[in-house]
């Protein structure tokens, strides 16, 4: 099930999402509004998701043997966002749609299998 999230929301919600799942396993899916899809192949733990306007940044942390590493994605002109669930009632989503009609997908190792 996905819920849109209304965008006088939008501040609250990604807060406490960003409380709910961080450090769960994340990798990005991009669809463009003319079709393309693209997805990440290594998955990173997810650290927080913030808004300033309508500029979406998503933190995540990629370790290594020898190295942590934060990666800051910024997702601008966000004209929507939205949640899906899974069987268990957690997030394994996040959706963010941008003004050209492109959206990026979050998606979350399942607590319930472990796929992403």
């Amino acid at each position: 099930m996905t819920n849109a999230i209304e965008p006088q929301e939008w501040l609250n919600f990604l807060n406490a999402f960003s409380n709910r799942n961080h450090g769960r396993r994340a990798r990005f899916e991009v669809f463009g509004p003319r079709g393309s899809v693209g997805e990440e192949v290594q998955e990173a733990k997810f650290k927080s998701a913030s808004i300033d306007n309508h500029t979406i940044t998503v933190k995540r942390i990629d370790k290594t043997e020898t190295a942590e590493n934060v990666m800051n994605d910024e997702f601008q002109n966000i004209r929507g966002v939205a949640v899906q669930y899974d069987i268990d009632g957690s997030e394994v989503m996040l959706e963010l749609t941008d003004n050209k009609g492109g959206m990026t997908v979050l998606h979350f190792e399942s607590r319930v299998d472990g796929d992403s």
